[in-house]
């Protein structure tokens, strides 16, 4: 099976990528460049990553046919409430348009597409006393939200054929990581950065799942073919932000001798408030089971930060600041 993957070098895609092979899967790649038959050069978002909305839908009716594409994962997405704040127009044409392309480009050829969900289309604050699923009220409460919701929307009427949705509930891990706590605390230890706004309540739960698990999630899915559904994956080990810091603090203690005060907490922002997930019926449909601890996972992410060379979870932080805007208005 060959599968194509939008936003490949980002932090899930890339991690995809990795693990097709395990899963007897093919990958095709976007390559440095393409062109259609009519001569023009496809656009790229960036090198390596063709752009998900400046393409036309025959573009990518073309690339489909032509690289021989089975599954298309759907993972190109601008993510995160801040950073969709900042980018309200481009992340629109991405997070929609772009979708609405690719689905239709799809819906042509014949190809089963797996969409990236994200939790936050419900209403969280409806669920603080108990886990959501599948069919709990979706209503989200920043434009990232909405965004993703309406895109759910588009792959699920736009495709035609065989689709799937597959939601992940925070999904963290080293290297491409722009958005968990865990990443940018650990960045934060690790190359002296302090003062690093956290638009969360330490007295809330989350439930942090490493993104090796999600992978393997996504990859079962199309592997069992779990086609025209949604599927909710968490690893269902909440714990409240102050002990997953605490755990943090130790482990960069007893790993690097660390110990800093990096974080300025916004507890008024953490509109998920507590954030629960079951993955019931995945994993009754699926058998997939959560493997990685979260004390394996922050050490595996604190060894990968340290290796990166390029990689800063804090520029659209900086990016707010320099252009002076308040993050804690959108959420």
């Amino acid at each position: 099976m060959r599968v194509f993957i939008t936003g490949e070098r980002g932090f899930i895609g890339r991690n995809l990528v990795k693990k097709l092979s395990e899963f007897g899967f093919d990958h095709v790649k976007s390559g440095d460049s393409y062109k259609t038959y009519n001569g023009f050069d496809l656009k790229y978002h960036k090198p390596g990553e063709i752009c998900v909305h400046k393409n036309t839908v025959d573009d990518w009716a073309e690339f489909f046919y032509e690289t021989k594409v089975d599954v298309i994962i759907h993972n190109a997405a601008v993510v995160g409430t801040d950073v969709v704040a900042l980018n309200p127009s481009e992340s629109t044409l991405t997070n929609v348009a772009g979708t609405y392309n690719i689905a239709r480009a799809a819906k042509r050829l014949g190809i089963p597409v797996c969409y990236m969900g994200t939790t936050v289309i419900y209403d969280v604050a409806k669920y603080q006393e108990e886990e959501i699923v599948e069919t709990s009220q979706k209503r989200p409460t920043t434009l990232y939200g909405c965004q993703k919701l309406c895109a759910e929307d588009i792959i699920k009427t736009q495709v035609g054929g065989k689709w799937m949705i597959v939601r992940p509930l925070f999904a963290y891990g080293g290297e491409g990581d722009m958005n968990s706590l865990i990443a940018k605390t650990v960045f934060g230890h690790l190359r002296d950065k302090k003062d690093i706004d956290m638009f969360l309540s330490q007295d809330k739960i989350k439930d942090y799942m490493h993104v090796d698990d999600y992978c393997d999630a996504v990859l079962t899915a199309i592997k069992k073919g779990l086609w025209n559904d949604d599927w909710n994956v968490a690893a269902e080990t909440p714990l409240n932000t102050g002990e997953i810091m605490s755990l943090l603090e130790k482990i960069l203690q007893e790993e690097l001798g660390i110990k800093k005060d990096v974080l300025v907490w916004h507890p008024q922002t953490d509109y998920l408030g507590n954030h629960r997930l079951s993955s019931k019926k995945f994993r009754s449909a699926s058998g997939w089971q959560s493997k990685i601890s979260l004390e394996e996972g922050i050490r595996r992410t604190v060894q990968e930060i340290l290796e990166s060379e390029d990689y800063d979870p804090l520029i659209y932080l900086r990016e707010a600041k320099e252009k002076g805007v308040d993050l804690t208005d959108f959420y």
